[in-house]
């Protein structure tokens, strides 16, 4: 199973060299994180739905607070 999310921010480069620590020994979901102009893009892969889920809800987690801590 796999999903691609693609998010606007103004840094995703900043964003991806963030959360690059969290991409090591991951063992329900492998991820990839791209970025091209001003959008983020997040390959996900999972052999379930609920792995697939949990890395979905995760990595969007991360991103949002990478975001965030970018704007204060």
């Amino acid at each position: 199973m796999k999903a691609e999310i693609e998010i606007e921010c103004e840094k995703p480069e900043i964003v991806i060299k963030a959360l690059k620590p969290d991409l090591e020994n991951l063992n329900k979901f492998n991820i990839s994180l791209t970025h091209e102009k001003n959008k983020l893009k997040i390959k996900i892969e999972a052999k379930d739905i609920s792995s697939l889920l949990a890395g979905i809800n995760s990595y969007l987690r991360l991103v949002k607070v990478a975001i965030n801590t970018m704007e204060v």
